[in-house]
């Protein structure tokens, strides 16, 4: 399962296409020590990820918007990973670790932490989080924090959900769920995305690559909300509940106070009505 993860980790940060690994750095090193510190020497603003995976190799990958991220593996005693940048406004660093290495990690300004031995990402920022944001157009690093299940939040709002989703294209979603429960509207995937609003009330979600699942997280107040795909009726939500307008749906009632449905676009539109 962590290699599973790792590998899934890193394929969020490096694209496939070769035309869009230009500004990604990457590499693998033996590791045989019990004990690694994870240092970052960064003075922009950034985020760096932590991934448990396979016994004996660490892997790094580093991206830098406007300048240069690099790495190091050193140290007499206890190895260190140094996490540099040169001339970036921001910048973004997935680290996979082996399994039962005890590793910490040290922030720029002092800040320090120990990375949970247990499956999952582990993920540190520092800076000014508005300036990392950008203007989230092209060549912007996704800022995403995650859910207890591991999808990334790639928006969120507290002002509500917007009356209308809409996802294009189908082809990259391998699931599709409206959660009803809370008080804040999250968008969550399973890679990160960048999207890209119309007005307040109309949010497109535009999927490219291989397949991924697409949470969508609709507090309980809402009422009016529905997903389409172009024309394509998906999901609606009424009163406080979620309803499907394709077949092949799945319904789960985990609390009283959360209603989720979940349904599988790749089994054609014309499964909808």
């Amino acid at each position: 399962m962590k290699q599973i993860l790792a590998a899934v980790a890193l394929a969020i940060l490096l694209p496939g296409a070769a035309s869009a690994q230009h500004d990604v750095t990457r590499r693998a090193y033996t590791f045989l020590e019990d004990r690694l510190v994870v240092a970052v020497h960064a003075e922009a603003p950034g985020e760096l990820q932590v991934v448990r995976g396979q016994r004996g190799r660490v892997e790094v990958a580093a991206r830098s918007r406007d300048g240069f991220a690099g790495f190091g593996l050193g140290g007499d005693y206890t190895r260190q990973l140094s996490l540099t940048a040169v001339g970036s406004e921001a910048v973004q660093y997935l680290v996979v670790v082996p399994e039962h290495v005890a590793v910490s990690v040290q922030l720029p300004r002092g800040g320090t932490a120990q990375v949970p031995t247990r499956d999952g990402v582990a993920t540190y920022r520092w800076g000014d989080s508005d300036a990392r944001r950008g203007d989230r157009g092209q060549g912007a690093l996704p800022i995403a924090r995650t859910t207890a299940g591991g999808l990334f939040v790639v928006h969120s709002s507290r002002g509500g959900a917007p009356s209308l989703v809409d996802v294009p294209s189908l082809a990259s979603i391998r699931s599709l769920s409206v959660r009803v429960q809370g008080s804040e509207f999250r968008v969550a995937a399973s890679r990160p995305l960048s999207l890209q609003p119309g007005d307040d009330g109309h949010l497109v979600v535009r999927v490219q690559g291989e397949p991924l699942d697409l949470v969508l997280f609709v507090p309980r107040s809402t009422s009016g909300f529905q997903v389409r795909s172009g024309s394509t009726r998906l999901l609606a939500v009424t009163g406080g509940r979620p309803i499907s307008h394709c077949a092949g749906t799945v319904v789960q009632q985990p609390t009283p106070d959360q209603h989720w449905l979940t349904l599988f676009p790749s089994r054609g539109p014309e499964q909808c009505r």
